[in-house]
This record gives C-alpha cells, sequence and structure tokens, in this order.
C-alpha cells in the first residue's frame, strides 16, 4: 500500500490495454475503434492512445477504410501480460532502488533492495508466463 493507501495495482491504460488484446484475440477479426469503446468500457479518447501505444509495438494493426479496422497481429499464445503492460507503462518497478543504486542512503548491501528484487523478479516471471490464449473462453468442439 502507498503513501496515500492505495493498493499496489496496473495504471487504467495498462488494464485497458489488456482488455483490447484479449478482446481482439477472443472475436479473431478486426474491429471498429467504436465497437471496442463500447464493448470494453473505454473512452474514444483513452483508446485511441492505447491504440496507438500497441500498434507502435506491433502487438496490433490499424486499417482505415470500409474493411479496416484494429485487429490483433501477434498469435495470443505468443502475447505475454508482461509484454502488453510493458508497451503500455514500461517495466513495472516495486521501489526505485531497483534501478536508481543513489536513490537511498542505504548502503549497497542492502538486504531489503535484494529481497525486493527477489520480489520483482517472481512478478515479471509471472507476468511474462500468463499468455492472452490462457485468458479466453474454451470454444466448445
Amino acid at each position: 500500500i502507498d503513501k496515500n493507501g492505495k493498493k499496489m495495482r496496473l495504471t487504467k491504460s495498462a488494464d485497458f490495454a489488456l482488455r483490447i488484446v484479449t478482446y481482439l484475440a477472443q472475436v479473431q477479426k478486426p474491429c471498429t475503434m467504436t465497437e471496442l469503446s463500447t464493448r470494453l468500457h473505454i473512452t474514444y479518447n483513452n483508446l485511441s492512445k492505447i491504440v496507438q501505444k500497441l500498434n507502435k509495438s506491433k502487438i496490433i494493426q490499424t486499417k482505415q477504410g470500409k474493411y479496416g479496422g484494429v485487429e490483433l497481429i501477434q498469435k495470443s499464445e505468443d502475447l505475454s501480460l508482461k509484454l502488453i503492460v510493458y508497451s503500455i507503462d514500461g517495466p513495472t518497478q516495486l521501489t526505485e532502488c531497483l534501478n536508481n543504486p543513489g536513490y537511498c542512503g542505504l548502503s549497497k548491501g542492502c538486504r531489503l533492495k535484494g529481497a525486493l528484487g527477489d520480489i520483482q523478479t517472481k512478478i515479471d516471471d509471472i507476468f511474462e508466463n500468463v499468455k492472452i490464449s490462457d485468458l479466453l473462453e474454451k470454444q466448445e468442439a
């Protein structure tokens, strides 16, 4: 819990990105921005910003025209939660000291930093090992 009493969580943008990618993997067809906005309850403005980032990361692509829309260009089994979250927010970081050695005055042998580093590695591993395909509803044969 941070100093404002909030729990550690994904940003709204990362949450929205995961919803977008999961939905596109589920429907397996291009979707209009309006459809995504309506179905996923994301404002058009927020959706546009997230789609731009996902497009830049080559997770989705956008096409103009009558048969255009937003579509997934990677296989859902190749897309990890880590890749999607990183494409929106960059690497997760439990504390500033993990990537900024001069952040605090504790010695280099700080055990807290070591423990937090171990936890961060486990979080990263979990995010890497959960694929979008793991989140999809199974279709009956």
